[in-house]
């Protein structure tokens, strides 16, 4: 899924009032998110 320049634009100035650096912090909480839930799904395997 390929998005274009406009719709990343509007993207990051929907989110540059609420958070700093709104072009990267997303990318880093999708990272965030995605490593915490692999250690979920670890540690619910893990207690089988």
């Amino acid at each position: 899924m390929v998005q274009t320049e406009a719709a990343m634009e509007a993207y990051n100035a929907m989110w540059a009032g609420l958070v700093p650096a709104s072009d990267i912090t997303w990318m880093i909480l999708i990272v965030i998110v995605s490593i915490s839930a692999l250690y979920m799904a670890r540690r619910f395997i893990t207690k089988f």
